[in-house]
């Protein structure tokens, strides 16, 4: 092996190593949120339709992520970005923590949902650069942490909770990931960076191809569908709150960690058996098999009030909807592969809004003591989403060159 080969091979390391760490730290983030959310309604003394606004807030960054990840990712150095935006969602994270007053809480969340949705943006497709044609191995290996850190994000918030109340798993996440991106800042100055295995001189020379992308029905499909899917990400956010708001005295700190931890194990083998199965299944047919199920399970699920069946339930319906977000990055990408954050970020723009539109919508309902019909809505959506998928998408069968 030359020189350069082996330099070449740290620099790969390096920089696949963070970048699965930066998920990692992001998942892990985004499964505190949600288990910590009743207590921090409490520190803070909200209504729910008040506290809806933490997530409506993180969705106004995650868009603005997206119109950002549209224009600009695919001009940009990946390599830099990633730390850049590690370093600046740790900060957020500190923030978000350390906030004495509600305003300055909403402040920090918006920066985060900004920087972790580039975040979450860039380590996909810059893993997809620097694979190439194993794109599929290590997107899935970078989801599957992302379920990991998912999984133990609610473990970690409830025993950090126990020592040191809800501030404290923010505190020593956000340090770490801040720390993490100085870190490979350091590393990137003493040896460099590497190269990727899709060269991007063809998006310097010619530009990204707005007009293709745009004038693309199945994106728009596809983005239509994520908007209603997005109902998934809204019940994983805010399904602690829902059970505390059923009874607290059931449904406590402990067992909204024990129960978002059952719904994580079932993203894990979800996103596990779709990389192990993805050359055998459809990842179309499951994205569309996926919403049916669970929109018919969690409507299901809504009609009692028994921790076991909720327990099992959530494990199931992570199974089922787990793989739903890696499917639908899949295929945005399979649409335009040259330009991978463009249009993972045009439907992800459709996703964010309609994370805002569940927040917004269900908030209003649960003040108006109409939280479990306003829950229905998410089964709905996950049916209509079904039918879209079914009836006006056309998934392409190998990879469609760009226009």
């Amino acid at each position: 092996m030359s020189f350069s080969s082996d330099i070449q091979k740290r620099r790969l390391t390096i920089a696949t190593i963070f970048t699965f760490a930066f998920m990692a730290g992001y998942a892990l983030s985004q499964g505190m949120v949600g288990t910590l959310l009743p207590r921090i309604i409490d520190y803070f003394d909200l209504n729910l339709g008040a506290a809806s606004t933490i997530n409506i807030t993180n969705e106004i960054g995650n868009t603005s992520a997206m119109l950002c990840a549209l224009f600009i990712v695919d001009r940009l150095d990946k390599h830099y970005l990633l730390m850049v935006m590690g370093f600046l969602f740790g900060l957020a994270l500190l923030v978000f923590g350390l906030s004495p007053a509600f305003g300055l809480l909403l402040f920090a969340r918006i920066i985060i949902g900004f920087t972790g949705g580039l975040l979450d943006n860039v380590c996909a497709t810059y893993v997809s650069d620097l694979y190439g044609e194993r794109r599929a191995r290590f997107v899935s290996i970078l989801h599957t942490l992302f379920a990991i850190g998912n999984m133990a994000g609610p473990q970690f918030s409830s025993l950090c909770y126990k020592i040191g109340g809800w501030r404290l798993s923010f505190i020593i996440s956000g340090a770490v990931l801040a720390a993490a991106g100085v870190l490979l800042f350091v590393l990137t100055r003493l040896i460099g960076k590497p190269r990727t295995a899709v060269g991007t001189e063809k998006q310097a020379s010619t530009g990204i191809p707005y007009a293709a992308i745009v004038k693309r029905k199945n994106l728009w499909w596809l983005g239509i569908g994520s908007f209603l899917i997005a109902g998934e990400t809204y019940l994983v956010m805010a399904l602690p709150t829902y059970l505390d708001y059923l009874d607290p005295e059931i449904f406590t700190t402990g067992y909204c960690a024990t129960i978002m931890t059952s719904y994580s194990l079932g993203m894990l083998i979800s996103r596990t058996g779709l990389a192990a199965l993805s050359e055998k299944i459809s990842t179309a047919s499951y994205v569309r098999a996926s919403s049916l199920l669970a929109g018919l399970l969690f409507a299901g699920m809504l009609l009692t009030r028994d921790p076991v069946i909720w327990l099992f339930g959530m494990f199931l319906f992570g199974v089922i909807a787990g793989a739903s977000y890696t499917a639908r990055f899949v295929l945005s990408c399979q649409e335009f592969p040259l330009y991978s954050s463009t249009a993972s970020a045009f439907t992800g723009i459709f996703a964010a809004l309609g994370n805002i539109a569940f927040n917004a919508v269900i908030g209003g309902l649960a003040d108006a003591e109409l939280y479990t019909e306003g829950m229905y809505l998410v089964s709905g959506a996950l049916v209509l989403a079904f039918l879209i998928l079914v009836f006006l998408y056309r998934a392409p069968e190998t990879m469609v060159k760009e226009d």
